[in-house]
């Protein structure tokens, strides 16, 4: 399906403010990209940028004044969207704006990847099917197309509503009662941070119960923003009419972080008295929406048909409770009874007794389990085999560092990485383990150059490769530590290969 791109709708300000906000995003997101080696950052692309929210609207009067922008960009790596530390500098930069005065409301972004959004329609995701129906393509890629949307039946969206429904609220009350026992013994930053989490997954009880989705976010003003956008009677949980009452809630709201990491965080006894009243009422007003958003649900539901029993039915009594029989176990049964046993067993050994016996059944109900992990140890020992003969068979000639190679590097540290690299690039490496003893469990999986795929791994580690007239040379990287470098000198061996260096 197309998206829409129609805005006509919008006043000339709006649209004027979207551009300006847009062009914002798309600088801070190259300023992200530049320079990275990874490859979903080099090739990472935005492929649209949606309106989605009360702005998408035709009627225009029922937006309130301040009511914030919601946009979702469309990335094409899956990888993109999954950290939300890659697109800290783009909500700062909007952020920042918003609060300078360079546009009239804040924006409320969420990153996901094409593939997601293309799933989360197939299977029938209420909040992005909502998206892709009304929402506005600000920034639409010629040829982009998403999967035809698949309408959810009531039953099953009401039964995935109901568990997680169940899964949050039960942990906003167990976060709600330690807040209670930290308010009891006096510890007011643990019982703020307590009250921050208990508030905080009671409006991700409403939103994962109604809309099946939720903001990846620890900000509650954003989340009290989205949780009341769905049902407007969670507004008087948090009332905001007087400064005392946005000043305690600003409390709960900062404690995420200051309550743990700062040390300068206060928060009074009158404070905290109101705030644990207001999250005790925002549970009731939870647990009241989404009841009532399931009862509306339940009401187009048809009801259930129970033909009548054909015969009357009587009930039966066990003696004992049924056995589990597996398929074994029934062949080994029809097979005792049909041919017995007619040799004499030996007295001196209880094999009759083990044969027949729970024992023996239990072990039998595992032995295809067991047959199973066998199998797969074996394959993949054998392909572990073939992977080690198949990393010895290493190129007589060293290949160019600017050589386009396939690698497939998984280590335990950096070290094991690089050398990793450097064999199957053709190099032979010896290095100062006290450099390298860094830790780097990860996977690297692509086509690059040796020099790329060198980079890939040091990143994050605080050291860096660099080529200089045939030498490689890897320094530390990290600014609050005297510069500590390590000089890797490669020469050519007459077998062909090359020994790398690195003094002590």
């Amino acid at each position: 399906m197309m998206l829409r791109t129609d805005a006509d709708h919008l006043p000339t300000p709006i649209r004027d403010e979207l551009l300006h906000i847009t062009t914002i995003l798309f600088e801070a997101f190259e300023e992200t990209t530049k320079g990275r080696c990874s490859e979903h950052f080099r090739a990472g692309r935005i492929l649209t940028l949606i309106l989605h929210g009360p702005h998408t609207e035709k009627d225009w009067s029922e937006v309130a004044p301040g009511e914030a922008f919601r946009l979702l960009a469309v990335v094409n790596y899956s990888r993109l969207a999954r950290s939300d530390r890659d697109w800290r500098l783009v909500r700062d930069r909007l952020r920042r704006a918003w609060e300078h005065g360079e546009i009239a409301r804040p924006v409320r972004m969420s990153v996901e990847s094409l593939e997601r959004i293309n799933g989360a329609l197939v299977e029938g995701n209420p909040y992005f099917v909502a998206i892709a129906e009304r929402g506005i393509a600000l920034y639409p890629t010629e040829g982009l197309r998403l999967q035809e949307p698949r309408r959810l039946p009531a039953r099953e969206r009401a039964i995935r509503g109901v568990a997680e429904f169940i899964r949050w609220h039960q942990r906003g009350t167990g976060f709600l009662a330690g807040a209670a026992f930290y308010r009891k013994r006096g510890d007011a930053p643990m019982a703020a941070l307590m009250l921050h989490q208990a508030c905080e997954h009671f409006y991700l009880c409403v939103l994962r119960s109604i809309s099946l989705h939720a903001p990846r976010t620890h900000a509650l003003d954003e989340l009290r923003e989205a949780a009341e956008a769905l049902d407007p009677r969670l507004c008087s949980a948090w009332p905001r009419d007087s400064r005392f009452e946005r000043r305690a809630f600003g409390c709960i709201r900062r404690a995420y972080v200051e309550a743990r990491y700062g040390r300068s965080y206060r928060i009074s006894g009158e404070e905290l008295s109101w705030a644990f009243a207001r999250v005790e009422i925002l549970a009731e007003r939870a647990a009241c929406a989404v009841v009532d958003h399931h009862a509306s649900l339940a009401a187009g539901l048809p009801a259930p048909m129970l033909p009548p029993p054909p015969e009357p039915t009587t009930a039966i009594a066990l003696s004992r409770p049924a056995r589990r029989a597996n398929t074994l176990q029934r062949t080994w049964w029809i097979v005792r009874r049909a041919a017995p046993s007619r040799g004499r067993w030996n007295p001196l050994i209880p094999v009759r007794h083990l044969w027949p016996s729970d024992r023996f059944r239990r072990w039998v109900d595992h032995l295809p389990l067991a047959m199973i992990g066998l199998c797969l140890f074996m394959a993949g020992a054998e392909a572990a085999l073939w992977r080690m003969k198949s990393a010895q068979a290493v190129r007589s000639n060293p290949a160019d560092l600017s050589a386009v190679l396939d690698f497939d590097v998984r280590a335990d540290t950096v070290l094991g990485a690089v050398m990793d690299v450097a064999h199957r690039a053709g190099y032979q490496v010896k290095a100062n383990d006290d450099i390298w003893a860094v830790r780097w469990t990860g996977a690297y999986r692509a086509k690059a150059t040796t020099f790329d795929a060198l980079a890939d791994v040091l990143y994050g580690s605080g050291l860096c490769p660099a080529i200089r007239e045939g030498i490689i040379t890897v320094r530390y990287c990290d600014k609050s530590r005297p510069p500590v470098a390590a000089t890797i000198e490669y020469q050519a061996l007459p077998g062909g290969s090359v020994t790398m260096e690195v003094p002590r």
